[in-house]
C-alpha cells in the first residue's frame, strides 16, 4: 500500500516537473538572479560613484541615527559605528538607512526599464513575425483564388466551331 503512494507521488512528481512552464519558469528564476547580479554591479560600480559626487559620503552615508545621544560611543565601546564623522555604539543605535532604500530605488528602476525595453523589442519583433506570416498566407490565397481564366477564342476558331456544330446536326438527322 505505502510502495503504491509513494509510486503515484513520484509519477505526479514527474509528471508535475515535466510540463513546459515549471522548466520554463525555473529557467526564468535562474536567468533574473543572473540578470540581478549584473544589475547590482551596473549600480554598486558605476552608479554610485557618480553619485557620490553629489553625496560625499556616497548613499551609504545617507542615514537618519534616531537616538543620537544615548547612542555614542565611549572608551569602552567595543562595536562601533561611524555615521558623517560621529562614532556611535553598534548595538544601541537605531538607524534610518536612506542610501539603502535610494539604491534599492534606483535598481528596481534599471532593471524595470531593461525589462520593458527587452519586451518592447521581443513584442515588435513578434508583430513583425506575424505581419509577414499574414502577408505570406494572403499570397497564397490569392493564388488559389484566382484560376487562371482561358484566354477568349478568336473569331476564327468561334466560326469553325459553329459550322462543326451545324455539321454534325446534319450528320444525325
Amino acid at each position: 500500500m505505502k510502495n503504491n503512494k509513494i509510486k503515484s507521488l513520484r509519477g505526479e512528481f514527474k509528471a508535475f516537473i515535466s510540463r513546459g512552464n515549471v522548466i520554463d519558469m525555473a529557467i526564468g528564476v535562474i536567468i533574473g538572479s543572473a540578470f540581478s547580479a549584473i544589475i547590482n554591479t551596473l549600480v554598486n560600480n558605476i552608479f554610485m560613484p557618480l553619485i557620490t559626487f553629489a553625496v560625499p559620503q556616497g548613499l551609504d552615508g545617507l542615514v537618519t541615527v534616531l537616538n543620537k545621544d544615548a547612542a555614542l560611543a565611549t572608551s569602552d565601546t567595543v562595536n562601533t559605528v561611524s555615521y558623517w564623522g560621529v562614532t556611535y555604539d553598534a548595538d544601541i543605535v537605531n538607524v534610518i538607512n536612506w542610501g539603502a532604500f535610494i539604491n534599492a530605488i534606483i535598481n528596481f528602476i534599471i532593471i524595470a526599464l531593461i525589462l520593458f525595453i527587452i519586451l518592447k523589442i521581443f513584442t515588435s519583433l513578434k508583430n513583425r513575425r506575424n505581419a509577414i506570416i499574414e502577408k505570406m498566407k494572403k499570397k497564397e490565397e490569392t493564388k488559389v483564388e484566382t484560376p487562371k481564366e482561358e484566354p477568349k477564342p478568336s473569331e476564327e476558331v468561334l466560326l469553325l466551331r459553329e459550322i462543326r456544330d451545324s455539321l454534325k446536326q446534319k450528320e444525325t438527322k
